[in-house]
């Protein structure tokens, strides 16, 4: 008679669970990313009802880039010196207040393109706060070794509340009114709110893994706001493979934007895709994300986060090079798709880096200066691929496609000791684990 192998352990089972305050920030984000995505679908066509001037309306644009650009630095200074949940709960509740007023706007009808800016400006500077919050607490929350499967589900998250949901829900809303998806971000972030003290509370009642001090943040002296800022600036540009990484990302953001600015014109006048389907279109990326996100954990244990990373970069480039050889809508479509897999994979492979190799004191300037140089390039490849697309519109997709694959070329070194670090950085985590 044989007898079934014994269970394993409950302690075990629990040690390979992400945990409930990990799902409870990740629920938060995902309300955040709802909120977001439901905004950047419902100020455009509440502008279009103002103003026909592109110029005007292309304003939120510059709205949305300009947090990144001069706010988000002061913003890694303020996470590197307070609990940086409170801080994500604090920025929601002031965006949410932000959209509530926003609402009542609308509600009156008084609503103006100057108010359109101010608000979204003001949203955009508290998620300067929030999303790298979101993201560096991720190593407070769950065991090193899980980090991949906890940056997956994060990423996942993102893309099917912002992409997915919150742009067709927007849309329908204004259909109804245009009160209804204002009111819904407004909610959107109130609920994120709850959700981060409630993450907060949990933490009081258990100790933080892998050593992370119970604030979430420094535990040195303070010094001032602007000798913080250069400390961070001095980390982030003195270290050689930091700032090879920052050239890395603002090369393929570049690249990216070239296509991504002439993407409506690209898809309705060449590959001849209807207005009403453009959404459509366009949540293939979505899809993509999705599928890399559902993989991507799985692909580093299988492959090395090495060639996850440099495939996940030259994956982009590649797809976004081929959009500009089809007229095509379905292989279009396909090229889209793989440029999700390849930026969510490479993206959800390179995190760990922010969340174990800086230091922790550090991780809210340094991950600051990141996206302040990646975003601050994509206004210029946008504008690049708006004049390239003045000549021939399949030309952003192929010179911004190339540059992507040059750039991944030039820094595979770069890449290749990010991937080293992180690997060793998570094996020693995983080794405190047990």
């Amino acid at each position: 008679m044989t007898s079934a192998p014994p269970a394993p352990p409950a302690s075990s089972a629990r040690a390979d669970r992400l945990g409930g305050a990990f799902h409870r920030l990740l629920a938060a984000s995902g309300l955040t990313n709802l909120g977001d995505g439901m905004l950047a679908t419902a100020l455009p066509l509440i502008a279009a009802t103002l103003t026909h001037d592109p110029l005007a309306v292309s304003g939120l644009l510059v709205a949305r880039f300009l947090p990144w650009l001069l706010v988000a630095p002061f913003s890694g200074v303020l996470l590197d010196r307070v609990d940086r949940l409170r801080a994500m709960a604090a920025a929601n509740a002031v965006a949410a207040a932000a959209v509530a007023a926003l609402a009542v706007v609308v509600a009156l009808g008084r609503a103006e393109m100057w108010i359109l800016y101010a608000i979204l400006f003001l949203v955009i500077t508290c998620e300067t706060v929030s999303d790298p919050a979101a993201r560096i607490s991720v190593a407070r929350l769950v065991p090193g070794r899980l980090l991949d499967r906890a940056n997956g589900r994060q990423e996942g998250m993102h893309l099917v509340a912002q992409d997915f949901l919150a742009k067709p829900v927007a849309g329908l809303l204004f259909a109804v009114a245009a009160l209804l998806p204002v009111a819904g971000v407004a909610l959107s972030y109130a609920l994120c709110v709850v959700l981060v003290f409630t993450v907060v509370l949990l933490l009081r009642r258990r100790p933080e893994p892998d050593g992370e001090a119970a604030a979430g943040g420094p535990s040195e002296p303070r010094a001032g706001v602007f000798a913080s800022l250069r400390e961070g600036l001095g980390h982030a540009f003195g270290d050689r493979l930091i700032r090879r990484m920052m050239f890395t990302n603002a090369g393929t953001m570049a690249g990216i934007q070239m296509g991504t600015a002439v993407m409506v014109l690209h898809v309705q006048q060449v590959l001849g895709v209807p207005v009403a389907l453009y959404g459509v279109f366009m949540a293939a990326v979505a899809v993509g994300g999705v599928l890399g996100a559902a993989v991507a954990s799985r692909l580093v244990l299988a492959i090395g986060r090495r060639a996850v990373m440099t495939t996940g970069y030259l994956g982009m480039g590649l797809g976004l090079a081929a959009m500009a050889f089809t007229t095509d809508a379905r292989l279009a479509a396909a090229a889209w798709v793989l440029i999700g897999v390849s930026m969510t994979t490479s993206n959800i492979a390179g995190s760990v880096f922010f969340q174990t190799v800086v230091p922790e004191h550090l991780r809210g300037r340094v991950s600051a200066a990141f996206r302040t140089v990646g975003w601050g390039t994509a206004p210029a490849g946008a504008l690049v691929g708006g004049l390239l697309g003045r000549i021939d519109l399949a030309l952003p997709y192929l010179v911004g496609g190339l540059l992507m694959v040059a750039t991944v070329l030039v820094f595979r070194r770069t890449i290749a000791e990010c991937a080293r670090r992180c690997d060793e950085a998570t094996a020693r985590l995983a080794g405190g684990d047990r």
